[in-house]
């Protein structure tokens, strides 16, 4: 056997590539941490071992250098004189984070509460200038901790910069108070008086996600491969002359494209599609995928067009087809969707609709498309059970509260997506939106976004607009009997009063709601001086309770239902219906 000869110097700068090389993420943040240590699990365990791990064994598996990246780096700021932090760790977590006590915090007798959560106090006295604190813990124990922090000299006026993260304000700590911004109606009921008018520092319940490693990992029933697939339409501009195309391939692919043209007819055209790698590093099948997205302009209003998507070099998908905007007036039907949860029950009664109502022009969700707005999974499930539908027919739904999860935003929502760019500027784009469709003006809001930053964006939508028929959709509903949405009733509800909207839908409830026309929160007489609201949902449900809404027509405890809306001319019907084509509510407006 042969062994290499290497000089000292050589073995010292292997030594070092490799040391740098195993703990490249050692000096970097949480994130990179994380990202390097899944691969790690990944490489070294199978899927029956990655769903036994352990607080215990992720911690044996770190390396010392990653310990002190998670035990640091997850939350820091500078402060100008020495000071004294207090961590509110919730007691229903199953065990402190793994460097407090290691790093010097003592656990108190203090305790702070909200209606929720019981926090037990730990504190630790720093020296001024840099504070860097850990991770909430390797489970996902959504009440993260919070903290406050105060001048150990209270003769010092402390003062804090440079705070990571930087997306969450600096607050007051005092009852009163909310901590999760992403849950801001949970304010703290008890805090110890030698806390208050501390620093309060808020954050989000989507933190625990940040180093969530014991009972984490997930996989797909449908990974992708190299053949595309999740074919979608939407539209980002007008439908008479546009269509957006969205699909899914395998990392494979690297380029893409749509080839379409009139059925009969000799000319092939072709868009180039954009490509987004979307990663779910906890999806153990599937943990990366192409996204691509094709944007097919000057297209003939009123036509039918055949497409296929793939790649010159790889597979293509099965034809679909899709029909533009006709020019003329002429009428058209869409069906809307409540609370979805990529529900087996919903894809199902979705394939139905398809074969039902085969002329209808579009497709609506009120939102919560799905229950975790960050598990990918999730989205392959929905795309899956309904089948065809929406790569037939464009899809234009509204984010919920779980498209949207925990405060992180609904950044995997926006990429499976394209829509007008059209929102108010405070709102990232594509979340609220409005498009137009034959006499109709449909408002499509994120109502999980600030009320206040949407309102003058309405108005003006509405203001402008010369449509006949005007629709706004957003998931929360401004009527119901469980929860008041009155910051939505004072600021939206008074202009669709204003500029007369004609009907509002929305979801979350998980029941059926037709109103009367109401107006300034009170019934009017007729359609014509108020707006109908509807809420839907496409799952079973179940109501606890059932008092009675004086303002209301019509009501259903549970589903699945949906809701077909034809329009033409003067006259508007809605139709209620359920999985099996019954007719559960119905209306017709003529004006």
């Amino acid at each position: 056997m042969k062994f290499l000869k290497y000089s000292p110097c050589a073995l010292l700068f292997l030594l070092i590539f490799f040391s740098c090389k195993e703990n490249k993420s050692a000096n970097g943040d949480v994130k990179s941490v994380v990202d390097d240590v899944v691969t790690r699990l990944y490489q070294k365990l199978t899927a029956t071992e990655l769903d036994t791990i352990s607080e215990s064994y992720i911690r044996n598996f770190l390396t010392q250098e990653e310990k002190e990246v998670l035990a640091t780096k997850f939350w820091t700021f500078e402060a100008n004189v020495p000071v004294t932090v207090s961590l509110m760790r919730d007691t229903a977590q199953k065990s402190p984070p793994f460097w407090l006590e290691e790093s010097g915090f003592k656990k108190t007798t203090l305790f702070a509460k909200n209606e929720h959560q019981y926090y037990e106090v730990w504190q630790k006295t720093f020296d001024k200038g840099h504070v860097g604190l850990g991770i909430n813990g390797f489970d996902k124990h959504r009440p993260v901790y919070f903290i406050s922090v105060g001048a150990t000299n209270p003769k010092d006026e402390l003062k804090i910069t440079n705070v990571y993260p930087a997306t969450y304000n600096l607050s007051t700590m005092k009852v009163g108070a909310f901590t999760y911004h992403d849950w801001d109606s949970l304010i703290l009921t008890e805090v110890p008086e030698s806390l208050v008018g501390q620093v309060l520092f808020t954050t989000v319940r989507g933190r625990a996600r940040e180093a969530h490693l014991t009972g984490a990992f997930r996989k797909t029933l449908t990974p992708s491969s190299d053949k595309p697939d999740q074919l979608l339409l939407t539209w980002s501009g007008d439908p008479k002359s546009t269509m957006d195309v969205q699909w899914r391939t395998n990392m494979s692919v690297k380029d893409a494209l749509v080839k379409y043209w009139k059925p009969g007819g000799a000319d092939t055209l072709t868009s180039t599609a954009s490509a987004f790698k979307m990663e779910d590093r906890l999806l153990q099948n599937d943990r990366y995928v192409q996204r691509f997205t094709a944007n097919l302009t000057n297209l003939s209003p009123g036509t039918q067009y055949d497409y296929k998507v793939g790649s010159n070099e790889g597979k293509w998908s099965d034809v679909a087809s899709f029909k533009t905007e006709p020019e003329n007036k002429d009428g058209f039907s869409f069906i809307w969707f409540g609370d979805t949860h990529h529900s087996k029950i919903w894809g199902d009664m979705a394939r139905k609709t398809y074969e039902r109502h085969p002329e209808v022009a579009f497709y609506q969700i009120a939102g919560d498309l799905v229950s975790t707005g960050l598990h990918r999974d999730e989205w392959d499930d929905l795309w899956d059970i309904p089948g065809k539908t929406f790569s037939y027919k464009p899809l234009m739904p509204v984010p919920g509260n779980h498209d949207s999860q925990d405060g992180l935003g609904a950044w995997m929502y926006q990429e499976m997506f394209s829509f007008p760019k059209n929102g108010p500027k405070d709102v990232p784009a594509e979340m609220t939106y409005a498009y137009n469709y034959d006499d109709a003006l449909f408002l499509m809001i994120d109502c999980t976004q600030p009320v206040s930053v949407q309102t003058a964006w309405i108005e003006s939508q509405l203001k402008n607009s010369k449509a006949k028929w005007k629709f706004a959709m957003f998931h929360f509903p401004p009527y119901n009997f469980v929860e008041p949405y009155d910051d939505i009733m004072k600021a939206w509800c008074s202009l669709f009063d204003k500029y007369h909207v004609d009907m509002v839908m929305s979801g979350h409830m998980h029941y059926y709601l037709r109103t009367r026309p109401m107006y300034s929160g009170k019934v009017a007489t007729d359609p014509f001086k108020g707006t109908i609201y509807t809420m839907s949902i496409s799952i079973p449900g179940k109501q606890d309770e059932w008092p009675a809404e004086d303002y209301a027509v019509v009501r259903y405890p549970d589903g699945p239902l949906y809701q077909h809306i034809a329009i033409k001319g003067n006259t508007l019907s809605l139709k209620c219906y359920d999985p099996e084509g019954n007719v559960k509510d119905e209306l017709v407006i003529r004006k």
